[in-house]
């Protein structure tokens, strides 16, 4: 949080050779304002919210009620990233987000919306979610700031922990409605970590990556909606590509699933590319595993035990040389 402090200057007069100074007339016209930073208390083990203020005490909660719909994945996992769309009657200058029962709060001030057809603004929030986090059910409690300063009313939404392993390299995919969407890793060589191998090995036979959240398989709805793949260690070298995949639309008939992809290293979040969040075309029903419908997320190496990402887009952009039809022979 940043906390506001004013410090007064006074003009001096000097008279008899002596200074007169005063420091409590607020008055003064050239009062500055300066924001000191407060420790956030809740990214380290709970959650954080990237570009929002964090502050001291509880929510400024009102009575307005404009927000009339609060969306977000019921299910979140450690490490992983979460969607909340949140929609309002009222145009929003800020929304605060705090955990219930936890002192301090994010202010997170808005830079864009979209306006329904119904004349309703709609906002997009990014959570990030620690990897340390150990919750199995926690409430988040949110409210709106409008453009004139009313706060409207606090609303609470329930949030249910699946654990996920994490190791030294952890990445993880979530999206917002009932589909089937899938989370791949492949490596150079053609090995595919998936929903139809879960897993991959050294030519020891010791496991280098695994897929240990499956979710909403064949359309059989669990409504995680999170799929997570990380690597207990990072000692064998490799060229990765990770990929997201609508495999099919199962109850969501209308509009196509958001998603977003989270990779985390040494306990920090990496941007591979631009594509790490995205939407499924609404009329799109998936491609019941067809590489070539893919969607590139990007791509890393592992050298000597050293992440890094991939930034040329063209060497990443094909997957042919690699012969990945062959290994995609599992059906749902």
């Amino acid at each position: 949080m940043k906390k506001k402090v004013l410090l007064f200057t006074l003009a001096g007069f000097f008279l008899l050779g002596t200074t007169s100074c005063s420091n409590d007339d607020s008055s003064n016209p050239t009062d500055i304002e300066k924001e000191k930073e407060v420790p956030n208390t809740l990214k380290d083990e709970f959650f954080n919210i990237d570009g929002a203020t964090f502050k001291e005490g509880g929510i400024p909660s009102g009575e307005k009620n404009s927000v009339k719909h609060i969306r977000i994945n019921k299910y979140v996992i450690n490490g992983g990233k979460t969607i909340m769309t949140i929609t309002s009657t009222d145009q929003l200058d800020a929304i605060l987000v705090a955990l219930k029962g936890h002192d301090g709060f994010y202010d997170f001030k808005l830079k864009n919306e979209a306006l329904t057809r119904n004349n309703e603004f709609t906002y997009e929030i990014i959570v990030d979610l620690s990897q340390k986090l150990s919750l199995e059910n926690f409430e988040l409690a949110i409210a709106g700031r409008l453009m004139d300063g009313t706060m409207t009313e606090t609303q609470y939404v329930d949030l249910q922990l699946v654990a996920a392993g994490t190791g030294e390299l952890q990445i993880s995919l979530s999206w917002d409605l009932e589909d089937d969407v899938d989370l791949h890793l492949v490596n150079k060589e053609g090995q595919r970590v998936y929903y139809g191998n879960k897993s991959i090995a050294d030519a020891e036979g010791i496991r280098i990556a695994e897929l240990d959240i499956d979710s909403n398989p064949g359309c059989s709805i669990d409504e995680i909606k999170n799929e997570n793949i990380y690597f207990n260690d990072l000692k064998t070298d490799g060229v990765y590509y990770i990929y997201v995949d609508l495999y099919r639309k199962c109850e969501s008939q209308r509009i196509g699933s958001k998603y977003i992809v989270n990779v985390m290293y040494n306990g920090s979040s990496v941007r591979l590319s631009d594509h790490m969040m995205g939407k499924f075309d609404d009329s799109y029903q998936g491609s019941g595993n067809t590489p070539s419908q893919h969607v590139l997320i990007g791509a890393f190496s592992i050298i000597d035990g050293q992440f890094s990402s991939i930034v040329e887009a063209e060497s990443t952009r094909s997957i042919v040389p690699f012969n990945l039809n062959e290994k995609l022979v599992y059906k749902k």
